[in-house]
């Protein structure tokens, strides 16, 4: 063969593989209701205070098949509207969790505490979800894993149920992969690619529209089919 045209060949062979692999790698950024219903994926979002406006009747005709509701922030911080958003959902037969945004202000047992003293945990629900990101004028790393694992132990400790743990996979690497001692499900943000490792749910963008909710809103993946996810609930 021509070493010219087999070097074309294999040339325009590679960039087509680098272009696949750039459009699956970015195809959940622009998701779209229409796209994931094609799809056959299950799907959520996750919502706090920031979804202030909710038409929940319109909502209700694209509802998702899961819903993490922010619960507590810190240790004095409830979110506005957890206790009504979370009543509405399950009024509207939609899986639900509860999670709490890690603060490094105070203690990972006293932010525990307050969180199991607001969150609700109820049959059929999700497990309790630890949502911890990186911050500017980060402490010490032993200190950061210390307080996150009292965290962890805390919530297993009272509920019976190992928390699932929110990050990027860069954060989980630093503080945690080698530091607990069971394994704990993961919900990975990644706007970018799919993550590596094993992962439970995938934050893919922070751009998704649905019907009923103003502006822009989280969108997950979740890793697996109904019957998966209907395993993970609290018994």
């Amino acid at each position: 063969m021509n070493r010219n045209l087999f070097f074309n060949k294999t040339l325009l062979l590679f960039l087509t593989l680098i272009l696949s692999l750039s459009i699956s790698s970015q195809s959940y950024r622009k998701v779209t209701f229409r796209q994931i219903k094609a799809e056959g994926k299950v799907w959520g979002i996750d919502m706090s205070h920031h979804q202030n406006k909710i038409d929940w009747d319109k909502f209700k005709h694209q509802k998702p098949h899961f819903i993490f509701f922010k619960a507590t922030e810190g240790i004095s911080h409830k979110d506005t509207k957890y206790s009504l958003y979370y009543k509405r959902a399950r009024e509207m037969k939609i899986v639900v969790g509860s999670y709490h945004f890690f603060s490094y202000r105070s203690s990972g047992k006293a932010q525990a505490n307050y969180f199991l003293s607001v969150a609700k945990f109820k049959k059929g629900d999700l497990p309790p979800v630890l949502d911890a990101e990186f911050r500017r004028n980060m402490p010490a790393d032993t200190k950061v894993t210390k307080e996150l694992l009292d965290f962890i132990k805390v919530i297993n400790a009272k509920t019976g149920v190992k928390p699932i743990i929110y990050c990027d996979y860069k954060y989980y690497e630093k503080y945690l992969k080698n530091k607990l001692k069971t394994k704990h499900d993961l919900w990975i943000c990644n706007y970018r690619k799919k993550p590596q490792g094993d992962w439970m749910f995938w934050q893919t963008t922070d751009k998704f529209k649905i019907a009923g909710i103003k502006g822009y809103v989280d969108f997950n993946l979740f890793n697996g089919n109904k019957e998966k996810l209907n395993g993970l609930l609290i018994k």
